[in-house]
């Protein structure tokens, strides 16, 4: 076991970008980068990378899909970029639309974090930041750490701690984009299997949940057994050139493994276990944004990365029955989902 650590490069304002590879006994590694406390590849033995990740500093200052960020402090999109807390109201940034998308401009995700620990022993890295209310305008200082480990059995496993000296909001996740069968390979191709009986539905125009959960059966949404993705999305009810998922799931935590993700050719898989009661399951091709012609770019590219972003259910701090993300004054909360790396 081991872990390296390399500078990316600096930022104009002269922030140095540190790049983390921790090593298993089995040759597979794991890449991390400081901005956005990123996940930033994962690697097999034999070079295969399975995650998408940029290897250089403006992509990650320009991160429009969030790929492999830390995302906080609240996961998700909170309706009218306000809520009340104990009495008061808070307004946030309008960072989409009208509402917060992602814990606005200055979250998790648009910061370099500080390497708190490099622990060789273990084969962990830890990353820490503070968040200041004058900054991203919810309450109170918090201080955060994200906790990346890699096992020798193959398996990632992500922490995200917090304590914060007001009472807050509290509901990460991370933004990390997985293709099993190899970065060019079409995602839609990849199998998929949510243990989730219900989704929630979206408003249209900005996909706000409306409050309620829908059933899965019966409908493209239904992964409870393992499903090619691409065949679910022409299931879809729409005519939309970029017709895909980004869809919130309630998990059903009966089951031990919540979601996995396996390529069909070449057999590797991710199984993914959280303590969270909610995923959503996104698929994209991020290039897409650099074309004007988004359709013509889509026809010839297909979907390359799929996110699986464990979370408490969206909005909760509106709709209280999907979850509790009230984090309270100086009390420690922390979070954990395993990814296991199967057949590399």
């Amino acid at each position: 076991m081991a872990i390296n650590l390399t500078s990316l490069g600096t930022t104009p304002s002269g922030e140095e970008l540190q790049h983390v590879i921790i090593q298993n006994k089995n040759g597979h590694k794991l890449g991390l980068v400081s901005w956005g406390a990123s996940w930033q590849s994962f690697k097999t033995a034999a070079g295969q990378d399975l995650v998408l990740g940029f290897h250089d500093v403006d992509s990650y200052l320009n991160n429009n899909y969030y790929i492999g960020n830390a995302v906080g402090r609240v996961a998700g999109r909170i309706d009218g970029a306000n809520f009340d807390l104990e009495g008061h109201n808070y307004q946030l940034d309008q960072n989409e639309g009208n509402n917060t998308l992602h814990g606005g401009e200055k979250s998790f995700s648009h910061r370099n974090w500080e390497i708190k620990e490099l622990d060789e022993i273990n084969n962990r890295v830890v990353f820490g930041t503070s968040l200041d209310e004058n900054e991203d305008h919810f309450p109170g200082t918090m201080q955060v750490t994200v906790t990346y480990a890699l096992s020798d059995t193959d398996e990632v496993t992500l922490e995200f701690s917090a304590l914060s000296d007001k009472t807050t909001l509290f509901n990460p996740t991370s933004h990390v984009y997985f293709n099993m069968g190899g970065l060019e390979t079409d995602a839609n191709k990849m199998q998929l299997q949510i243990k989730a009986d219900r989704y929630m539905e979206l408003r249209k125009t900005d996909k706000i949940p409306t409050g309620k959960l829908l059933p899965v059966e019966g409908t493209a949404y239904d992964f409870n057994t393992v499903t090619t993705i691409g065949e679910a999305i022409a299931e879809i009810p729409s005519d939309d050139f970029d017709k895909k998922f980004d869809d919130v799931f309630a998990l059903d935590s009966k089951y031990q493994t919540n979601v996995v993700l396996s390529d069909p050719v070449s057999k590797r898989a991710v199984e993914m276990t959280t303590d969270r009661n909610a995923v959503v399951f996104f698929i994209t091709n991020p290039e897409v944004d650099n074309y004007s012609d988004q359709a013509a770019f889509l026809a010839e590219h297909p979907y390359n990365g799929v996110a699986l972003e464990a979370q408490t259910l969206s909005d909760s701090i509106h709709h209280p029955e999907f979850g509790d993300i009230v984090l309270p004054a100086n009390q420690q909360k922390t979070y954990t989902t395993k990814y296991a790396f199967k057949n590399l």
